[in-house]
């Protein structure tokens, strides 16, 4: 019987079939999984925090979505998402299972494919608080990440950026659905504002969209959108 993945069982032993995006495809197979390799969707839910990495343009955070997206070559051999690096592990970025928007994003990153990177450390759950036109904003880590801007003439995330002092937005680096929260805060480029406190969240920032978790039978998990597992065909042995 023949499935897309977001239809598929959890935790049992699937075949991959065929994947109905080329450049999803190519992108599989750069890390070793192709039509007729034995795959399993895992049943657990994904509530990650940023990372501090080190690349070659310096250290950056990725929110949770981003780092899940770039898959990192250890030193060692094995691959994972650079989400499930462990603090001081070191390789290169063998390759970035996003779309058009967060790719371009983590380029002014200074993230691209063969790029060296090092886990620096994992971030706690913090709160930023920006004054946008004198009124506090209040966003979470993974959004302030994405927000690329300049401060003292120097350019940086949001996230990074000393308070009280100014802070000009010049990009921002997500995808729609991040774009939309930051726009429909006042946070667009080109808009001067103010990083006023940044503080241990006081709750959960919840993600507005469950992704599929596939693990191959090297052990490689891959973090995907629903709309990228519904373009993945596999069936049940």
């Amino acid at each position: 019987m023949l499935l897309t993945m977001d239809k598929a069982p959890c935790d049992t032993p699937l075949v991959l079939v065929a994947l109905e995006d080329s450049v999803l495809a190519a992108r599989l197979a750069r890390m070793g999984l192709n039509p007729g390799d034995e795959i399993v969707r895992l049943d657990e839910e994904v509530a990650p925090g940023p990372v501090r990495i080190k690349g070659p343009a310096g250290e950056v955070v990725l929110a949770p979505g981003m780092a899940a997206k770039v898959i990192a070559h250890h030193d060692d051999g094995h691959m994972t998402p650079i989400l499930e690096m462990t603090p001081g592990e070191r390789g290169h970025v063998e390759g970035l299972l996003c779309g058009e928007s967060l790719e371009w994003g983590l380029a002014v990153l200074g993230l691209q494919e063969n790029d060296r990177v090092e886990m620096r450390h994992r971030i706690p759950p913090m709160e930023y608080t920006v004054l946008v036109d004198g009124a506090p904003v209040r966003l979470p880590e993974g959004a302030a990440a994405k927000v690329w801007g300049r401060q003292a003439g120097r350019d940086l995330q949001l996230c990074m950026a000393a308070t009280g002092k100014p802070f000009e937005v010049l990009q921002l680096l997500g995808g729609e659905r991040a774009v939309a929260l930051l726009e429909r805060n006042g946070i667009v480029p080109g808009k001067v504002v103010v990083p006023e406190r940044v503080a241990s969240a006081r709750i959960m920032w919840r993600h507005d969209r469950k992704q599929i978790v596939v693990e191959s039978r090297s052990g490689l998990r891959l973090y995907l959108r629903p709309d990228q597992a519904r373009r993945i065909i596999v069936r049940v042995p």
